[in-house]
C-alpha cells in the first residue's frame, strides 16, 4: 500500500494549514487519516476533512450527477466605459445585453419565463444619484433575441428620465424552462417555427466567425459606450488579430 508513504498534505482537500494541524494531532501520513476518528477529524478540519476519512475508506460522500442541473437563472451586466446620458445609446446598450442573454438562453436549452432590466449612475463620482428598472413582459417563456430587445427597450424607455449620467445596466433573466417544454399561448401571435429557424442560423454563422459577427440592428455597430478590455488576456487562440507577429 502507498498511503503510509503519502504525506497527509497530498490529497484534494487537505490544505497546507489543515495539514499542520493533523501533524499536531499526530497524523502525518494518508493512511493514519484514513484510520482516525471521523469525528475528530471533523473538529480539526471540518466537515470536509470527515468526508476526506470516508472517502479514503471507499464510501461515497458527494454523488456524481448523472445530468447536469438546469440553470434557474441568468444575467448579463456591464459597466460602461462613459456614463450614457441619452436613451439611444442606452437601447443599444441593453438590447447588447438582451442579445447576449438569448445566446446564453439558446446555449443552455432553455427558455425565460421573467426577468428584469435595470439601469443605474454611479454613486461615488458626485453625480445625482438614480436607480431604475422594472420587470420584462414576456407574454410566454422565449430564448427569441428579437423579443427579448422588444421587452428590454420597452423596459428602459419607460423608467427612462433625462439628466442622470448612467454607469450601468444590465438584464436579468429568472424562471428559466427547457425550451422543449415551453407552453405556447393559445392564441399565439407569434411565428416559433421561423424564429427558431432564425436563431439557428445566427448561432450558427456566430459561432463559425466569432461572436458579434451578426448581431440585430438595435444592438449598435459602433459602441463608443463599451466596457473597455485594455488589460485583458491576449486571444491567440480565436483571433486573428491578436496573434503575434514574428519579425525576421
Amino acid at each position: 500500500m502507498l498511503l503510509p508513504t503519502v504525506p497527509v498534505g497530498e490529497p484534494w482537500g487537505v490544505g497546507a494549514a489543515s495539514a499542520v494541524k493533523l501533524n499536531a494531532i499526530g497524523i502525518k501520513t494518508v493512511a493514519e487519516l484514513r484510520d482516525a476518528n471521523p469525528r475528530a477529524i471533523r473538529q480539526v478540519n471540518s466537515v470536509v476533512g470527515e468526508r476526506i476519512v470516508h472517502e479514503l475508506r471507499g464510501l461515497s460522500c458527494l454523488p456524481l450527477e448523472a445530468v447536469a442541473p438546469q440553470r434557474k437563472g441568468l444575467a448579463v451586466t456591464r459597466s460602461f466605459s462613459r456614463p450614457i446620458t441619452t436613451l439611444p445609446e442606452m437601447h443599444q446598450a441593453i438590447a447588447a445585453y438582451a442579445t447576449r442573454a438569448g445566446e446564453k438562453l439558446r446555449k443552455h436549452g432553455v427558455a425565460a419565463v421573467a426577468g428584469h432590466v435595470f439601469m443605474h449612475t454611479n454613486r461615488f463620482n458626485g453625480d445625482p444619484s438614480r436607480q431604475a428598472g422594472a420587470a420584462l413582459n414576456l407574454n410566454e417563456a422565449t430564448a427569441d433575441t428579437h423579443l427579448l430587445i422588444t421587452a428590454a427597450t420597452c423596459v428602459i424607455s419607460a423608467a427612462w428620465r433625462d439628466g442622470y449620467r448612467y454607469s450601468k445596466c444590465g438584464i436579468i433573466l429568472t424562471e428559466l424552462v427547457p425550451s422543449a417544454n415551453v407552453q405556447r399561448s393559445m392564441f399565439p401571435n407569434f411565428d416559433h417555427e421561423k424564429s427558431a429557424r432564425l436563431m439557428a442560423s445566427l448561432d450558427a454563422v456566430n459561432r463559425r466567425f466569432g461572436r458579434g459577427t451578426l448581431v440585430p440592428a438595435a444592438a449598435g455597430l459602433k459602441r463608443e459606450w463599451a466596457t473597455k478590455a485594455e488589460r485583458r488576456s491576449p486571444r491567440y487562440t480565436t483571433q486573428w488579430a491578436e496573434v503575434p507577429l514574428v519579425q525576421s
